[in-house]
């Protein structure tokens, strides 16, 4: 019998395809335990494009955690997979029977920004913020789009609120670096070091925009027994050292590491969407 923990197995492994059809036979099989949905006919898609009931997905959501966990899962495969409209189909679905659903929020809102949509990202990102003004994760993401939108000010302003909040979120930092070099702003790197664990993930990073690591050396520490974490690591390594190759004007040489991890990086990744955005943005201003 298929399983949400057998979904969460397959769609680890990258096997997208089979965890969304466990996520399918364990809405039904839900769908089944609860009864007939009468006449309720909202829609939406199972893998094959036969339709779902939004009444079986909600009677599901009821079994397996009352949050609607089961069709945010299945929308990260979706997201995952590469199927951006049906991930934002669960997504809404998610949020149609939790309102208040923040994790499928700000999926929902990536989603967005990888479609390109980032008025429509940055909208649900502001809803994040209403819902918890102290979650760091909102605004790192919002800045992110507004970043790509143009609006470098508002970007910078997100990340200090971000650091604010989570001093020991190393990603904030480092986002926060890019973004002020961009507005030719001064670097809080250094000051931002003394809060960080740089014994661990994506420390390396750190230490190359520091300048006390070389590309090379990051590349090496990127590598990790775990196939997942490697690729994901990796996938970093690359694309923030395109970021610095960009700051000190190699533009050839950050078209090749964007490139690359535009290629390596799991589609889920703010790196994917952020490289695939900064290979566009370098042909353009060609």
């Amino acid at each position: 019998m298929p399983t949400a923990a057998a979904a969460v197995a397959y769609a680890r492994k990258g096997d997208y395809d089979r965890a969304i059809a466990d996520y399918n036979q364990v809405i039904q099989l839900a769908h089944q335990e609860q009864g007939n949905p009468g006449d309720r006919q909202t829609q939406i898609q199972g893998q094959d494009g036969d339709p779902i009931s939004a009444s079986v997905a909600s009677e599901s959501i009821v079994l397996a955690s009352g949050d609607g966990s089961p069709l945010r899962a299945r929308g990260e495969a979706f997201y995952a997979k590469g199927d951006l409209d049906r991930a934002i189909a669960d997504y809404d679905e998610a949020i149609r029977f939790n309102p208040k659903d923040k994790d499928a929020l700000g999926l929902r809102a990536n989603v967005y920004k990888t479609k390109g949509d980032f008025g429509r990202a940055i909208a649900e990102y502001d809803q994040l913020v209403q819902l918890d003004p102290r979650d760091f994760r909102a605004y790192r993401a919002r800045a992110s789009a507004h970043w790509q939108a143009g609006s470098l000010a508002k970007s910078l302003a997100d990340l200090d609120e971000a650091v604010r909040l989570d001093p020991k979120y190393a990603y904030s930092a480092l986002w926060r670096e890019i973004i002020a070099k961009r507005s030719n702003e001064p670097s809080r790197l250094a000051e931002a070091v003394t809060r960080l664990d740089m014994t661990k993930w994506p420390a390396p990073i750190i230490n190359l925009f520091l300048g006390t690591k070389t590309p090379e050396q990051v590349l090496d520490a990127a590598n990790d027994p775990d196939p997942n974490k490697r690729k994901g690591q990796v996938c970093e390594a690359h694309f923030y050292a395109a970021e610095l190759a960009l700051q000190r004007s190699s533009r050839e040489e950050a078209s090749r590491l964007f490139d690359l991890a535009a290629a390596e990086c799991p589609k889920t990744f703010v790196e994917k969407q952020a490289a695939d955005f900064e290979i566009n943005s370098l042909r353009a201003s060609r």
